[in-house]
């Protein structure tokens, strides 16, 4: 009987256990299908609809810490500059090792004009994250920016080597290549580089597509997109 017992007891414990796992998986699971609408939202320019998204997901995961650097993003592509710099500078002091702030706060830095600060925040996060080929390709801007075309080139090579499906990548790839230019030799060993590190068709058509946006802006004309723009 007491046997009996006991063997219930273990059975209802492992059910209570099962159950539990199955209630984490089911939360894990909402949490990244909110995060993904809002990237969603982020992705088809509806902003404020994605900030709805984030808000929904920071209270069910307050941790969650892609949703805040996606709010930052979002932010600032709602033209909210102090509020985007300002979670930038809060996710950095909570999550000092997560290197894809440091690259996206450098990227905001730079879109606002501010190319030392930005620098210093992409070096930070390729300290932490030396592979990060967008990393690379936003300091080889800041150098290019600045005048050492030599850094810029060496950061472009060096992103080369990675693979990344980030869109805005090859937007500023390309807009680096042009600034380079003049590297007439190097500069088409780059581009090769790039064409075969990209793994779709849509990667490599938006690179063209970025180049050539690049060579009707030196022509004087009008530039088919607004860089910098906040893509996932």
């Amino acid at each position: 009987m007491a046997g009996s017992t006991a063997a219930k007891a273990e059975s209802v414990h492992t059910e209570a256990r099962t159950s539990d796992v199955e209630v984490l998986a089911r939360t894990d699971s909402d949490v990244g299908q909110q995060y993904e609408l809002a990237r969603t939202k982020v992705r088809k320019r509806r902003f404020a609809e994605a900030l709805a998204a984030l808000e929904e997901l920071k209270m069910a995961d307050p941790f969650h810490v892609k949703g805040h650097l996606l709010r930052a993003q979002t932010l600032q592509a709602l033209g909210r500059m102090t509020e985007s710099r300002s979670l930038f500078e809060e996710i950095l002091s909570q999550y000092p090792d997560y290197s894809e702030a440091y690259r996206e706060y450098g990227c905001f830095l730079l879109s606002e004009g501010a190319p030392e600060a930005a620098q210093a925040h992409l070096l930070k996060g390729l300290t932490l994250n030396p592979q990060d080929a967008f990393a690379h390709a936003l300091l080889a801007e800041v150098y290019a920016l600045t005048g050492r075309k030599e850094q810029a080139f060496l950061h472009l090579e060096i992103a080369s080597r990675f693979r990344t499906e980030e869109i805005r990548y090859f937007e500023v790839y390309a807009r680096v290549l042009s600034r380079l230019e003049e590297l007439t030799e190097e500069v088409h060993f780059l581009k090769e580089a790039v064409f075969t590190h990209a793994d779709n068709r849509i990667a490599k058509a938006h690179f063209k597509k970025a180049m050539r946006a690049q060579r009707r802006e030196k022509k004087g004309l009008p530039v088919f997109m607004r860089f910098l723009r906040v893509r996932s």
